[in-house]
């Protein structure tokens, strides 16, 4: 099936507001196989991946963007809004990127096959990691953070992979998922289970090594096929938003000195071959 979205980028529909806590850790490194990192749990206070005291006041906002998420059935029909907001954490040096959707109940009831398409979200993948190392995940509460969010479905087993489903993970530690350039957080982002937006969902890199920039398909919304859940059927949605991306490399003052000698002795060589020719 064709896949149709539209977006809007629509400022007021949620709008981004300041907050200010002691910070107190909760980034996890994600496994570079493409298997799920463990860890992830259903309560805040053992969760290794909560982000204990919320955003901390060393962070920076650097860009933030609300996009209108239309149904990939019927692209008149207004699914959700996605939120995608850069920050730079002054104190550790690192790039985060923040993911949050907001699920909308506009789909008729009992016929999702032929209205919005969109019941519920299983998986937030993100793109554009090809080059990066190391990446950490972790998640908070939307209330208080975005004007009209409400606290939100926690961040689970995060994967450098796309989507998968069935999981085996067996195949997972044989690399079997592997996608360096993606990132794959589940959720559960359901009207029906009354669960209808995320939690925020960081992902955090190295600051002095990348940089972010805007680009088409960063983002994929992800629902999940299940028949014993009202006949959902499987959908994707992709939408523009921020990549991390590497800052070229400036050279260190003895690369310069070497790149000078060379051009001298380039040179030297010219004007030798030049006298020759003339004698």
């Amino acid at each position: 099936m064709q896949q149709v979205f539209k977006q809007a980028i629509a400022g007021a529909t949620l709008a981004l507001i300041s907050v200010s806590s002691a910070y107190a850790g909760g980034f996890v490194d994600i496994l570079n196989t493409g298997a799920r990192t463990p860890g992830s749990v259903n309560n805040v206070l053992t969760d290794p991946f909560f982000l204990t005291g919320g955003i901390p006041s060393s962070w920076t906002q650097q860009a933030t963007m609300t996009t209108s998420v239309y149904s990939p059935i019927n692209n008149s029909i207004k699914v959700g809004n996605f939120i995608d907001t850069v920050w730079i954490d002054a104190t550790s040096n690192q790039l985060i990127i923040g993911s949050y959707f907001q699920l909308l109940p506009n789909y008729p009831a009992g016929n999702i096959h032929g209205g919005g398409g969109i019941s519920e979200i299983n998986s937030i993948v993100r793109t554009g990691f090809a080059e990066v190392e190391t990446i950490s995940a972790a998640w908070y509460f939307a209330e208080g953070i975005y004007s009209g969010a409400e606290d939100g479905y926690r961040l689970r087993d995060p994967s450098r992979s796309g989507y998968v489903t069935p999981y085996n993970a067996a195949n997972a530690a044989a690399g079997a998922y592997l996608d360096l350039d993606k990132v794959a957080i589940r959720t559960d982002v359901s009207i029906g289970e009354d669960n209808p937006n995320s939690g925020i969902y960081f992902l955090s890199v190295d600051a002095s090594k990348y940089t972010y920039e805007f680009g088409s398909n960063a983002i994929g919304i992800i629902q999940g096929a299940s028949s014993s859940e009202g006949g959902r059927v499987s959908q994707q949605i992709w939408l523009s938003g921020y990549r991390v991306a590497a800052i070229a490399a400036v050279p260190e003052p003895s690369e310069y000195a070497l790149m000078l000698i060379g051009l001298g002795l380039m040179g030297f060589v010219a004007r030798r071959r030049k006298n020759n020719d003339l004698s």
